[in-house]
């Protein structure tokens, strides 16, 4: 039992470093612009800070959770899908290439007008999850790589 806590607590330190929540305040001028830019109606966005020079705004636009994430590379902007939108070839290649995993957060990603699916899949080990990678695939399923 002792073992298990100290596993669940590792995991839970890890998760809370990657990025944090900020006030628009503390964001830098020329991203919450270009955000109010591109979606002048949305109202309510949760910043998270990922690093010292990245940030991500969270929020909803047509009734479909968003993401866009501002670097000084350029803007990220990601649309959540449903998983049962999970087009078939994401799945086919999920079940032949990593059986023991399930896909479980799927987006459409826009980098520099190019779109592209991301697949989160995991592998859980009783309650929690015990890997974890990330999929990149064209927007008609063509596997083009993996982040581990």
């Amino acid at each position: 039992m002792l073992i298990m806590a100290m596993m669940i607590a590792t995991q839970t330190a890890v998760l809370a470093q990657k990025s944090v929540v900020v006030s628009e305040k503390d964001v830098p001028e020329r991203f919450v612009k270009d955000l109010s830019k591109r979606y002048p109606e949305i109202k309510n966005v949760e910043w998270m800070k990922v690093d010292s020079l990245v940030y991500d705004a969270n929020f909803v636009s047509n009734n479909n959770p968003m993401t866009m994430r501002f670097s000084n590379k350029g803007v990220e902007t990601s649309w959540h899908v449903n998983l049962e939108y999970t087009p078939a070839a994401i799945k086919t290649y999920v079940v032949e290439n990593y059986p023991k995993y399930k896909v479980r957060k799927l987006a459409i990603v826009d980098i520099r007008n190019k779109k592209i699916y991301k697949a989160t899949i995991t592998k859980k080990f009783l309650f929690w999850t015990r890997d974890t990678k990330v999929l990149n695939f064209e927007i008609d399923g063509k596997f083009i790589d993996a982040v581990e």
